[in-house]
């Protein structure tokens, strides 16, 4: 065997650089794999810009109650409860220029503590990490306003045209409280 570039075989040169390169597809197509995130898409397989008509006709099959339609200063909101999915309360879709541009999925049960919640907002967290990739923490504020003392954790994801903010408040006064869990779907 003839020696090239001192020390490699001329034979072993040409056999380990197809296996460099095979070791090398095999590593990118193993990360582009696990590092391959799915696509966050609408809930409830709306689209954005669909009318609020659409969204009504498509909801009038279900379960789902329309509580509340208001006008705000950016468009128009539909307050509905009764979508049944696991702990989800009501879902608020908004409508700016006519068309939808964001879905908010409120979760809770009444009989929950804060620990309950953030036992919740974790787990949701977590599945939502497998799925869409790791978010990024946006805002972790504790702070107390006269005798109300709140708290706001945050994360999001982003893709493309959609971002996915997951929330969780809770404002508590003298033993009473309120906590709200969301899930905002938003085209950016």
């Amino acid at each position: 065997m003839q020696l090239t570039r001192g020390l490699v075989p001329r034979k072993l040169n040409a056999m380990g650089a197809f296996r460099l390169f095979l070791l090398g597809y095999m590593v990118a197509a193993m990360a582009s794999s696990l590092n391959a995130a799915s696509e966050i898409r609408v809930p409830f397989n709306f689209q954005w810009g669909d009318s609020m008509t659409r969204v009504e006709q498509s909801l009038s099959g279900t379960k789902a109650n329309i509580v509340e339609r208001k006008k705000t200063s950016s468009g128009e909101v539909l307050v509905v409860q009764g979508i049944p999915q696991r702990h989800l309360d009501r879902t608020v879709f908004y409508f700016k220029d006519g068309g939808l541009s964001e879905v908010e999925l409120q979760y809770g049960n009444n009989s929950w503590d804060t620990s309950q919640y953030e036992r919740f907002f974790d787990e949701v967290r977590r599945n939502v990490d497998k799925k869409y990739g790791l978010g990024r923490l946006v805002v972790r504020d504790r702070n107390r306003e006269q005798d109300v003392l709140m708290t706001l954790a945050g994360y999001q994801w982003v893709q493309g045209f959609m971002s996915l903010r997951l929330f969780f408040y809770t404002a508590e006064k003298n033993g009473e409280s309120m906590r709200v869990l969301s899930l905002h779907y938003r085209e950016v």
